[in-house]
């Protein structure tokens, strides 16, 4: 396998990988380790309660902030397994992308089901006092940027890793006789 093709098989897993990750660490972003009793069906009151405080905390905008980021990502790795098509790749992306963003509402109220299941609506309601508190506002501000910068710090990460691993791999499975 040459540099080239290794390179570009790399590039044909990225969505299969990156995007549930990404999908992964979005919904991780909005977790909150807070104890609480379960109730069995929780009101319309605490479902706004939950998607209010999912607002407040900066996790919705964190999704309008990482949305693009996964779509320009997805974009770029058809482009390099079909350089010449990359006009129609972009037209298809830039057609497909809008119809994709105005669904976001469905992880968040998928999300917002989570919390009002596991959270009261005194404990919501205390949530989003915090947020709406200086220490919340400032806490929320912050978050994005830390996001933004342990996304990279994680993806680097995987990245060593991911490159240690296919190394060690190859030399114990060319030592049983297996050359990839």
């Amino acid at each position: 396998m040459t540099p080239d093709t290794m390179s570009r098989s790399a590039f044909r897993s990225a969505p299969r990988v990156l995007l549930p990750g990404l999908l992964l660490g979005l919904s991780g972003i909005v977790a909150v380790s807070v104890g609480a009793t379960r109730a069995q069906t929780p009101g319309r009151a605490r479902h706004e309660a939950a998607k209010e405080m999912m607002v407040r905390s900066g996790a919705v905008r964190q999704f309008d902030e990482a949305m693009p980021l996964i779509f320009d990502q997805m974009s770029r790795s058809f482009m390099v397994l079909a350089p010449n098509k990359a006009k129609e790749i972009r037209e298809v992306f830039d057609q497909l992308v809008p119809r994709f963003l105005e669904r976001k509402g469905e992880l968040i109220d998928q999300i917002a089901g989570l919390y009002a299941a596991e959270l009261s609506l005194q404990e919501l309601n205390a949530i989003i006092a915090f947020y709406k508190s200086p220490v919340g506002l400032k806490f929320a501000g912050v978050q994005p940027k830390i996001v933004r910068e342990s996304t990279t710090l994680g993806q680097r990460w995987g990245e060593r890793i991911g490159a240690e691993l296919e190394q060690q791999a190859r030399q114990e499975l060319r030592r049983r006789g297996v050359d990839l």
